[in-house]
């Protein structure tokens, strides 16, 4: 079973996966993919400056995610890896509150509490982030199950890379879709390096491992965001009539490993007469005030209280979360004033 292809070479998108969207739903999904941009550039900057730990940029893998979430409905559950945390925005989660978590300010969702990339947004079902690799492989399959099984109509998706693709949780997790045949669609975007992917993966095509599992396979270009439409929507249709799950490989950079989706869906625009250019700075200039304004109101807002660390564990706490509690109040007795013995 070869997988099938959804592929187009560098340049214009494939006038076949083009789904004739109106000029406004397109600038829609433009702005989306430029408001990913920012929070990329933004985000490095407070790296720099050791505001943030960690954080990995989206940048290359714009179609990836834009692409599915436009084909997918909100009550479709989203699994994401660290590169994906902004589709919770797309779907309506607020800024303010996702840049909280990002800086472990004391009114995020998980109190501070969790790796700066480890973003919650149940209200959008958006799962949270899990920092070892290829839980959420599992997780969408197990989901996916229990949709199946309640009858709700609804799918869950889920991105991945090759760290993920290469842990043992991917087998368990498409064999198990496989064999249960839950409503899932599982995203493959490679890291861009072909090189890099096979060292991790072996040589041969991602996509073929879908036969194993008795998974339906397609491999997309990863930069053509019509493309990555096409492929996932018709993915979820199938998963909604009861025809089981699809992995798709989305090839990062396309064919050559070189297309930028962004640029390449600012050239549609520009051929229909859209001053992209124009609509790309305004856009950048807008949000990015808008993030930094947040982000001066967060820092200033300071980080949870340390008793949250011992009040959001246990309704009724163990002995040894108070033995903890304890001992932490007699280090910060001994040392009120930061001097270290």
């Amino acid at each position: 079973m070869n997988p099938l292809s959804i592929l187009s070479p560098s340049g214009a998108p494939r006038e076949d996966a083009d789904p004739a969207w109106s000029i406004e739903r397109v600038t829609s999904l433009h702005r989306a993919m430029v408001r990913s941009r920012v929070l990329d550039r933004v985000m490095g900057d407070l790296q720099r400056r050791g505001l943030v730990s960690v954080f990995a940029p989206a940048q290359g893998h714009e179609a990836h995610i834009y692409g599915a979430l436009i084909a997918l409905r909100q009550t479709d559950w989203l699994f994401a890896d660290v590169r994906q945390g902004a589709a919770a925005l797309y779907r309506g989660f607020d800024l303010r509150g996702w840049l909280a978590q990002l800086l472990g300010a004391s009114s995020s969702a998980h109190s501070g509490h969790a790796h700066p990339t480890e973003f919650t947004a149940r209200a959008v079902n958006f799962v949270s982030v899990s920092s070892p690799v290829g839980t959420q492989i599992i997780h969408a399959s197990g989901t996916a199950q229990g949709m199946k099984v309640k009858g709700t109509q609804d799918c869950s998706f889920v991105w991945f890379g090759p760290a993920a693709a290469a842990s043992g949780d991917c087998h368990v997790g498409l064999n198990f879709a496989g064999v249960y045949k839950v409503p899932a669609v599982f995203y493959y975007a490679s890291s861009g390096d072909p090189a890099a992917d096979e060292a991790r993966l072996g040589p041969g095509v991602f996509a073929d491992r879908g036969e194993g599992y008795g998974i339906r396979a397609v491999r997309v270009d990863g930069s053509d965001v019509f493309a990555v439409y096409a492929a996932v929507s018709d993915a979820i249709a199938k998963a909604r009539q009861g025809h089981g799950p699809t992995l798709i490989e989305g090839i990062t950079g396309g064919p050559d490993g070189t297309a930028d989706p962004v640029a390449r869906l600012e050239g549609y625009l520009t051929a229909r007469g859209e001053d992209a250019e124009g609509l790309r700075r305004t856009i950048e200039s807008n949000f990015e005030a808008e993030i930094r304004g947040h982000i001066d109101d967060l820092l200033a807002e300071g980080p949870p209280e340390t008793a949250s660390m011992f009040d959001d564990v246990f309704a009724s706490p163990t002995s040894q979360l108070s033995e903890q509690r304890a001992g932490l109040e007699t280090h910060r007795r001994r040392f009120a004033g930061g001097v270290i013995d």
